[in-house]
């Protein structure tokens, strides 16, 4: 009896693996065969500059993402305010799970042509969408680890050696939290990348000034599914290289 509900198991496990890795077998699979659609995808100057925009977007995000989650992540895991959990809903949770078509709404309504500062269809719309749904990882992370730190009372120690609040993030939290901080900016960095809905509806799809590769991808779906794949397949190399640093980066033994 023990035996079929093990074979049992397995096959539930198997068969939800195969749900998840098929489609981005056969992904690639139809690209080699239809290697020719690589090509033309390969040779349209107007897919290179979207990559370029999604690529150089997606930078911006994680310079801005680094510069503000280390002081944030910092002040939630030492602060004792009664709305600490709902700070962290707002900040992490509620994020990454926000439809991101209605953040493109809600931001072309704040900063559109209608209101005060109009960013709408420029390059900083597209940075704006990315952010909202890409920093949330880095900051959850690296909430987690300085908590984890504080759980060690490290940060006691050092304060009894005179450390003061710079001393502490910049010479104890940081470089214990480091390989955390690179995981987390990096899969924010793959969020970045593949970012749609917000950017479609606050920065529009612009040739050559906020067309990213998503938007690219949805453009070309209609005309030719195979050019779509194509682009669609660096999409998810990028992904799945990202995935894999990550991964790497927590599997390596901490030595810290």
């Amino acid at each position: 009896m023990e035996k079929k509900e093990g074979v049992f198991l397995q096959v539930l496990a198997y068969s939800w693996v195969a749900w998840f890795v098929v489609p981005f077998v056969l992904l690639f699979v139809v690209v080699v065969a239809r290697f020719d659609a690589v090509r033309v995808v390969a040779g349209d100057e107007r897919f290179w500059a979207a990559f370029w925009i999604s690529l150089s977007s997606a930078f911006v995000v994680i310079v801005l993402t680094a510069f503000f989650s280390v002081p944030v992540a910092y002040f939630l895991a030492f602060t004792k305010s009664k709305f600490r959990n709902i700070l962290e809903a707002v900040l992490i949770d509620i994020p990454q799970t926000f439809p991101p078509v209605a953040v493109g709404v809600i931001y072309l309504f704040v900063f559109g042509v209608h209101s005060p500062i109009n960013l709408a269809f420029t390059f900083a719309a597209v940075v704006i969408a990315k952010l909202l749904v890409s920093a949330p990882f880095t900051l959850g992370f690296l909430l987690r680890k300085f908590r984890e730190i504080r759980a060690s009372k490290l940060d006691l120690v050092a304060r009894s050696l005179g450390a003061g609040t710079y001393d502490l993030l910049f010479c104890v939290f940081l470089p214990l939290a480091r390989r955390v901080l690179i995981a987390g900016l990096t899969m924010s960095w793959a969020r970045a990348m593949g970012e749609f809905g917000g950017s479609l509806i606050f920065a529009g799809v612009i040739a050559y000034h906020t067309e990213i590769l998503p938007t690219y991808t949805n453009r070309v779906v209609g005309n030719d599914p195979f050019l779509a794949l194509a682009a669609t397949a660096v999409l998810t190399l990028f992904a799945i290289l990202s995935i894999v640093l990550v991964r790497s980066l927590f599997d390596k033994k901490e030595v810290d």
